[in-house]
């Protein structure tokens, strides 16, 4: 191969990667399932699982949470990895939510199922879930964008940048590494959360809430999620896997503004299912201060240590 041809494929490698992270990262860990040793621990939700909750806390854990990722998506990784992994090794599984989640479904919502079902889901899963005509997205839509620039790919290059993408992820123990730094969802102008003025931080707490509130007008979802919760809870007890649900911590800035019937929809939630639950609220307990978060319902990397060494300590590593 020539100095040349090396060049090309290293940097299609990096945008392969860049435009595909979500897919990729997911796709790795779900592929690291199928080796995992017994008394592993697997963890599933969403953004607040990924920012909050670290596989290095635990002898072995696999972290198969992504943004936005719903009941039913977290459900689809749970049974995919379990069942892709040899007999009795996941030993706890942790649904990682925020409040919000119990209304949720990204298949109802026009820009995400198009942002994230197309991109990250549908093909992992051929599954779209409530989307009637789901179209996948094109991984390698990017080389349109710079075809002058870039030399026709043949089916060989693509499947050689595939594989060496997908081994660069397999070989991360974070979602977080140079490649993806881990940033605030807002604009705070290059300042921490705890360096913010008070006013902005509580601006951006209710912004961020209210957005949230509005899911709770999503009955039908809830109904269903209450479904979907019931089956992923009986297909884990059925493996002997313990369940248990996580809220992360919240800054208070956001916390204060959240609808308390939210709060109570997750109770109802939990409520519907038969089998025995653990649950646990880090709200309930408020002991986290501004350093711990990046943003207003998202852990920065000292939080993410705090919360998963406590999570660590109370389920077992």
């Amino acid at each position: 191969m020539s100095l040349k041809t090396q060049r090309v494929l290293t940097y299609l490698i990096g945008q392969y990667v860049s435009r595909n992270y979500d897919y990729l990262w997911l796709k790795s860990r779900l592929e690291k399932c199928q080796s995992a040793p017994p008394g592993s621990t697997l963890i599933t939700g969403s953004s607040h699982a990924l920012n909050a909750v670290q596989e290095s806390a635990w002898r072995h854990a696999v972290n198969c949470s992504m943004h936005s990722q719903d009941l039913y998506y977290d459900f689809l990784c749970a049974r995919q990895a379990i069942r892709s992994a040899k007999d009795s090794v996941f030993k706890r599984c942790f649904i990682v939510m925020g409040y919000y989640i119990a209304f949720q479904d990204l298949s109802k919502s026009t820009s995400m199922r198009e942002r994230v079902i197309a991109n990250v889901y549908y093909p992992l899963f051929h599954d779209a879930h409530n989307w009637e005509e789901p179209a996948a997205g094109d991984p390698w839509s990017f080389l349109d964008e710079q075809s002058s620039a870039l030399p026709r790919l043949s089916d060989s290059l693509r499947r050689i940048c595939e594989q060496a993408a997908g081994q660069m992820l397999l070989e991360c123990g974070s979602y977080y590494s140079d490649a993806r730094p881990r940033t605030p969802l807002f604009d705070l102008d290059g300042l921490t959360w705890a360096r913010l003025a008070d006013e902005k931080r509580q601006s951006l707490g209710r912004a961020r809430a209210e957005s949230h509130n509005r899911s709770f007008a999503h009955k039908e979802s809830f109904e269903e999620n209450k479904t979907i919760l019931r089956e992923f809870i009986r297909f884990l007890c059925s493996r002997h896997i313990e369940p248990i649900v996580v809220i992360t911590p919240f800054t208070d800035e956001y916390n204060r503004f959240v609808l308390r019937e939210m709060k109570e929809a997750v109770l109802e939630l939990l409520n519907c299912v038969p089998e025995p639950i653990h649950y646990i609220d880090f709200n309930q307990y408020p002991s986290f201060g501004p350093s711990d978060f990046m943003d207003t319902d998202h852990m920065s990397e000292a939080g993410a240590r705090r919360v998963s060494a406590l999570l660590a300590d109370l389920f077992g590593a």
